[in-house]
C-alpha cells in the first residue's frame, strides 16, 4: 500500500507511446505495451519542493508510477523500458484485476514482490537517498540497518545463487545412475547447504 501526502499527489495519465517511441526497442516489447498494459499512471512525485526532503546528487526526485495490466503476468520488460526513459527511481505499483504486486530497480536489478504480499511503503529518511534506499529495503524485506544496503542486496544474490546451485544439484543426483557420481555430488551438496547455512545463520 503507498499512500503519500496531497503535495505529492500527480495523478497524471501518460500515454504508452511516449515510452516506446522515445527509445528502441524489439516490435515484440512494443507488441507487449499495446496488448498487456491497460494504461500508465503517474500517480506521486516525492521531492524536495514538496515533502521538504533534501534531495542529493544521486536522488533528486522519486516517482510512483502504477502499471495497469490487461492480464496477470510479469511485465519485467515494460519496467525496464519506462525506467529508462525516467531519470529518477521509480517505485512502480502494478495492478492487474485485483492483483497487485510493487517494483523498484536498485543498481542494475529490478527487485519485485510477490503478487498480493502485503507492503506498507512509508517515506522516511533525512534525504531522498535514504528514502528511496528504504523503500527497497522494505520491498525486499530487508529493514535492518546493521549493514548497508549494498551489503544487503549482495547477500541475497549469494543466498538465491546458493539455493540455485543446490536445487539443480538435488535433481541431478536423482537422475545420476552412477553410485560414486551419487557420492561426488552429495559431497558438494553438503558444501554447498553449509555456506548456505553459514549466510543465512547471520541474519
Amino acid at each position: 500500500m503507498i499512500e503519500l501526502p496531497k503535495e505529492c499527489y500527480v495523478n497524471k495519465f501518460i500515454p504508452k507511446k511516449t515510452f516506446y517511441e522515445k527509445v528502441q526497442i524489439s516490435t515484440k516489447i512494443k507488441q507487449e505495451f499495446t496488448d498487456k498494459v491497460d494504461k500508465i499512471i503517474w500517480k506521486y512525485k516525492i521531492s524536495e519542493d514538496n515533502l521538504n526532503i533534501k534531495k542529493t546528487e544521486t536522488v533528486e526526485e522519486i516517482e510512483i508510477f502504477q502499471i495497469y495490466l490487461r492480464e496477470t503476468y510479469n511485465c519485467k520488460n515494460i519496467i525496464k523500458v519506462i525506467q529508462k526513459n525516467i531519470l529518477y527511481p521509480i517505485l512502480f505499483e502494478i495492478i492487474s484485476g485485483e492483483n497487485v504486486r510493487y517494483s523498484i530497480e536498485y543498481g542494475k536489478d529490478l527487485w519485485t514482490s510477490e503478487w498480493n504480499d502485503e507492503i506498507l511503503f512509508q517515506i522516511q529518511g533525512i534525504n531522498l537517498k535514504i528514502v528511496y534506499e528504504n523503500l527497497v529495503r522494505k520491498l525486499i524485506k530487508k529493514e535492518e540497518r546493521s549493514i548497508s544496503l549494498e551489503e544487503e542486496i549482495n547477500k541475497i544474490k549469494k543466498i538465491n545463487l546458493l539455493e540455485k546451485e543446490i536445487s539443480k544439484l538435488k535433481s541431478k543426483i536423482k537422475k545420476e545412475k552412477q553410485f560414486n557420481r551419487k557420492v561426488e555430488c552429495n559431497e558438494q551438496l553438503i558444501e554447498l547447504k553449509h555456506k548456505l547455512g553459514e549466510i543465512t545463520s547471520n541474519e
